[in-house]
């Protein structure tokens, strides 16, 4: 079985919205050509494009952990949860593009303020359903007849708690109503990323911190089947101190005003 089989079957409801975002970002991808206006030096369907990308793994990522798990309300509520904010935010994104306006951090009208509180108030929701399905894997609400390594188990649960941190650490930007530290946004950034090359910038840290949830868990079903469970398991720990550290330092070197990449 393939593994786009896989991951509807898993969970046809999180395979399908994520299929859909996939299709977003073709749609975006073709905008970019015939639609030419710029924000923030930018074209406006770079944003929408991107997010669409990164909340279509998003979905397929989730889908395919939720497969492992029982049957319960709790995996139920959470996996709606997630549908539902995901839809939010996209619509907000795309909508804003739409618009040609900014659709973080702006509050430049009662209305682009409202949106940008919805946004501000699905990713909570979201990080809060993550939350739930961290939860049941550290109950080990597995599927009957589902032996997983330990190794593979403590790489998920890990890569939840990176996650959740990296997600609220999405309301320091938000705060600030910017990403960029020591110059307004809008600096030349690097190719598609679009982090400033010349300021620091808080979305290197929030990225890395989100992409724990594929990271983290490939590597440790590789570890799990290379080494020994004791090996495997503290491999597993130490890489994500690694790569949690590697975040911390990511945040503080936003914080400091100094780019990942200089121009």
């Amino acid at each position: 079985m393939s593994f786009i089989q896989t991951i509807f079957q898993r969970n046809f409801a999180l395979g399908t919205l994520g299929a859909l975002h996939f299709l977003a970002f073709a749609l975006f991808l073709a905008l970019m050509y015939v639609d030419s206006r710029m924000l923030m030096g930018v074209n406006v369907w770079l944003k929408p494009m991107k997010f669409a990308l990164s909340i279509g793994i998003f979905l397929w990522t989730m889908a395919w952990f939720v497969g492992y798990l029982a049957e319960s309300s709790t995996k139920t509520i959470a996996i709606w949860l997630m549908i539902i904010t995901m839809i939010i935010e996209m619509v907000c994104i795309a909508g804003q593009a739409g618009r040609g306006v900014l659709s973080h951090f702006n509050i430049q009208t009662p209305m682009d303020g409202a949106i940008f509180g919805i946004m501000g108030v699905a990713i909570g929701i979201n990080t809060v359903a993550v939350g739930m399905v961290a939860w049941l894997f550290f109950q080990e609400s597995f599927v009957a007849g589902i032996e997983l390594e330990p190794a593979y188990v403590w790489a998920i649960r890990l890569s939840f708690g990176i996650f959740i941190l990296a997600s609220l650490q999405g309301y320091l930007m938000g705060g600030r109503l910017q990403h960029s530290v020591g110059a307004p946004d809008g600096t030349l950034g690097l190719p598609l990323l679009n982090w400033s090359r010349s300021v620091g910038d808080l979305r290197v840290a929030h990225f890395i911190g989100l992409h724990a949830i594929q990271i983290l868990p490939i590597f440790g079903f590789i570890l799990a089947q290379r080494f020994s469970p004791q090996n495997a398991f503290v491999s597993v720990v130490v890489l994500a101190i690694v790569y949690g550290g590697v975040c911390i330092l990511a945040l503080f070197q936003a914080l400091a005003g100094v780019p990942v990449l200089k121009s």
